[in-house]
Order: C-alpha cells, then sequence, then structure tokens
C-alpha cells in the first residue's frame, strides 16, 4: 500500500512539468532546435589540398633567352655548342652606338640572338635580345665589298653601350644563337673597344691642335692679344687684309671633314671614305675660293703696267711690305662698305651645309649625302657671289682707270715737249715747260693731284709734292 501512495504522488508531481512545456511548445514553433557539433576528424585523415594543373607556356620568340644573372654563369662555364666565327671589318669595336659584325652561319630568320662583351671587370656588358639584331648580308655591307663574308650569311648589328671602363682595351665579345627559349650555340672572338666619348674627346683635340699650328703659321708679327691668334676671320684674310669669304669656307670645312676622319680613326682603327658630295661640297668651296680670288686680284689690286710706272715714280716703295691684317667679321658680308646680299647668301647656305655635316658625317662619312637641291642651292650662292664681283665696280678699279688717264697725260706732255724742242727730247723738267706744251703740263698736273690723292685713300701711302711732276 505505501508502495502505491509513492507511485501517485510521483505522477503528481510530474504533471506541471510537462503541462509547462506543453503550453511553450506554440512559441517556439519555426525554430530550428539546437543540434550538437559533429565530431572533428583527425588530423591524419584530412586530404592535402592540390593546385590545379597548369597548361605548359608555348615560347614566345620575342621572349629573351637568357637573363643577366644567367649570362653571366654562361660565360663562365662556355658549355654551349661553338658556333659560327664572328668577323669584324675594323681593328676596333666602337662601342656607345650600333655596329655592324659578320656571323660566318646561313641566316636563319627563326633564329635570334643575345650579345655580352667582356672587359674583364666583374659584370660583363650584356646586350639583350632587343639590342642584337640579325639580317641577311647584302652586297652594300661593307664587310661583303672586302669579301670578308658571304652574302648568304648573317649580319649581326650589336647596340653596344659605351665602355668607358677600358678605353683601347682587349676584351672578349660573344654571340649566343638562341634556339628554343635557350642558348643553343655560342661564338666568341678577341677585339679592342674603343669608347665614343673618349673618341670625340680626343678628335676635338687634335682638330685644335691642328688649327692651333695653322693661327701660329701665318703670323709674321705678334698680335697684341693672346686670344687673336685663334680669330679665324684673322686666318681667312686675303691680299687686301680684309676677311675673305671664300678662304672661310674652305677654312671650316676642311677643319669638319679633318676631325671627321679623325674620329673614325680613332673609333674604327681604319681610315673611311669620303662620299662623292663631300668631295663636290670641298670642291664647291675651293673653286669658288679661287675664281673670287681671281676677281679679287683683277679688280681690287694695281695692275701690272701701273705698279712699274707707280715704282718708277717713286709712289710705292720698292720694298712694300703685304698689307697689315685688318679683318672683321663685317667684311664677310660687305662690299666696298656696302651690304652684299650675294656674300651672305653663300656665307648662311655654308653654315647650314656645316651643321649637317658634323651631324650625318658622325654617323657614317663615306655614305653621308647632301640632298642636290641643297648643293645646287650652295652652288648657285657661289656662282652669283662670284657675279657679283665681277660686276660690282670697286674704288681700286677707279684708281687703276685714273692711273691710267694719268700715263697717257704724261707720254702726251712728252710729245709736246719733244716737239716744242725740234724732235728732241729735252735735257730736263724746266726746259720743257715752254709754252707749246704748256697747256699739256697743266693737264697732267692737274689730273696727278687727284690720283694722288685717290691713291693715299686706297693704300694709305702719301705722295711728296715733289713727285707729282712727270718724267720725260
Amino acid at each position: 500500500m505505501r508502495f502505491g501512495l509513492v507511485l501517485f504522488l510521483a505522477a503528481l508531481l510530474s504533471y506541471p512539468v510537462a503541462d509547462k512545456a506543453t503550453a511553450q511548445g506554440p512559441a517556439n514553433q519555426g525554430q530550428t532546435p539546437p543540434q550538437a557539433p559533429l565530431p572533428t576528424p583527425p588530423a591524419e585523415a584530412a586530404a592535402p589540398l592540390q593546385p590545379p594543373p597548369t597548361a605548359k607556356k608555348k615560347h614566345d620568340p620575342r621572349d629573351l633567352c637568357i637573363t643577366p644573372e644567367d649570362a653571366a654563369s654562361e660565360l663562365l662555364n662556355k658549355r654551349r655548342q661553338v658556333g659560327g666565327r664572328i668577323i669584324l671589318d675594323t681593328f676596333l669595336l666602337p662601342t656607345g652606338g650600333t655596329v655592324d659584325v659578320g656571323l660566318d652561319e646561313l641566316f636563319s630568320d627563326t633564329d635570334y640572338y643575345f650579345g655580352a662583351l667582356d672587359i674583364g671587370t666583374s659584370a660583363p656588358v650584356i646586350m639583350d635580345r632587343p639590342d642584337v639584331k640579325a639580317r641577311q648580308a647584302a652586297e652594300t655591307d661593307p664587310i661583303i665589298k672586302k669579301g670578308l663574308l658571304k652574302k648568304d650569311r648573317t649580319i649581326i648589328n650589336l647596340r653596344i653601350p659605351d665602355v668607358l671602363a677600358a678605353p683601347w682595351g682587349q676584351a672578349q665579345l660573344y654571340v649566343f644563337t638562341c634556339q628554343g627559349g635557350s642558348p643553343f650555340k655560342v661564338s666568341e672572338t678577341a677585339v679592342r673597344v674603343s669608347p665614343s666619348l673618349y673618341s670625340s674627346m680626343l678628335a676635338c683635340l687634335v682638330v685644335f691642335l691642328g688649327y692651333l699650328i695653322a693661327a701660329f703659321a701665318f703670323r709674321t708679327s705678334r698680335p697684341p692679344q693672346v686670344l687673336a691668334y685663334l680669330d679665324p676671320i684673322a686666318m681667312s684674310a686675303g691680299a687686301d687684309g680684309k676677311a675673305s669669304l671664300g678662304k672661310l669656307q674652305i677654312l671650316m670645312f676642311s677643319l669638319i671633314v679633318f676631325g671627321l676622319i679623325t674620329y673614325f680613326l680613332l673609333r674604327t682603327g681604319v681610315l673611311t671614305d669620303i662620299s662623292s658630295t663631300v668631295l663636290l661640297l670641298l670642291g664647291i668651296a675651293g673653286i669658288g675660293s679661287t675664281v673670287a680670288k681671281g676677281a679679287d686680284n683683277s679688280r681690287n689690286t694695281i695692275t701690272p703696267e701701273n705698279k712699274a710706272w707707280l715704282l718708277r715714280k717713286q709712289w710705292l716703295p720698292s720694298t712694300l711690305n703685304p698689307n697689315s691684317i685688318d679683318a672683321h667679321w663685317r667684311d664677310l658680308f660687305t662690299t666696298d662698305g656696302e651690304f652684299d646680299v650675294y656674300r651672305y647668301q653663300s656665307f648662311i647656305f655654308s653654315v647650314v651645309v656645316a651643321g649637317a655635316l658634323i651631324i650625318g658625317g658622325v654617323t657614317q662619312l663615306s655614305s653621308f649625302e647632301i640632298p642636290q637641291t641643297l648643293l645646287g642651292i650652295l652652288g648657285l650662292s657661289q656662282v652669283v657671289y662670284i657675279g657679283g664681283k665681277l660686276v660690282t665696280p670697286t674704288s681700286m678699279a677707279d684708281l687703276n682707270k685714273s692711273i691710267d688717264d694719268l700715263r697717257q697725260s704724261e707720254k702726251k706732255f712728252r710729245t709736246a715737249a719733244i716737239a716744242a724742242n725740234a724732235g728732241v727730247l729735252p735735257g730736263g723738267l724746266q726746259a720743257a715747260v715752254v709754252p707749246a706744251s704748256q697747256a699739256a703740263y697743266d693737264d697732267y698736273m692737274s689730273l696727278a693731284t687727284d690720283v694722288a690723292t685717290l691713291f693715299t685713300v686706297q693704300t694709305g701711302i702719301g705722295v711728296e709734292p715733289a713727285k707729282l711732276q712727270p718724267a720725260l
């Protein structure tokens, strides 16, 4: 009985709890009951993640076949197959620009190259593929003209940076042939490098020394200032002591061509050819100067007959010194004190051509070309300049004409004096001046006074009054 009472009390106590749970049921509808977390598998059971397989990149010929880091290893090991001979047509390898070298291999447009220059330093000079270009040899290549390479072979154009560490020193040049994205074979040769900077500096120094020698050689007296020795206007002065445009042109073009030839000799070790247009340019300047000098001599100097007469009259000293140099820049553009457009035209076109010769001739003097129209303009300027000299009157021409008239007047006086003295030459001037010859004497003296004044203005030499008298 006691056992039944206990079961009844237990059922009675559990009834409110069940009812409370039943009452809270509708409020919790729609909510997911919390779930217990799943057990974590052991670490040994986790499968490793694998990256997806990537497709192998196809080799692009535009890529470099070697890196600068690998280049040093290639030069050190030299484990590649030996390639064709490297052939140069110069004694020196110029740096600081592009240079063509021959490769004694059949040309293939599928091969590409990279180069290296070992000058003995820790890091060699690497020329990547953009700096190394290949083409098939052509008949116009100098190396083909000299018979050093066949036409079906390869020409390698190298863009080499300027190497200043070893001027004119020994170096080793390598050209690697690349196939399939890696070096396949290597060609090498011993060279001497010639830096562009040092070559240009040395060439300028040689030109300056040559100019300095000419500046001191032509001087007959010491100028008041040292810098006057370097005056190109004084160096190109003509016989009259004035600046000569033709001589200045020859001096300018000669120094430029001399400097370029010296530069190429230092760069390559061989003498370079001169193109036909450069020879024509020098010929135009030389012929123009010669013809202009002839025109000046015929118009700006005293004729031999008049000079002999002036020497007999002692208007000119028997030991006439050369005219002192009084050259100025304005002499290049003036004639008898007036602006000469022909001289100015010839000068400005000469400066343009000289600039083109310096800029274009540095790369290749043997193939330098001046446009035919520009050469024609320069030649036409010379023709017009010389023609202007021939047709423009000068004061010296007037002086020569006046001296001719004075000589004829002296002959008339002598003839009149002989006629007045019964056909016999009078013994002196006083005996020659008689009423019959007085008019001829007066005409001569009047003309002699004017000619002496003009002579003094042109030559700077004064004439004494006693030397104005006619000679018998």
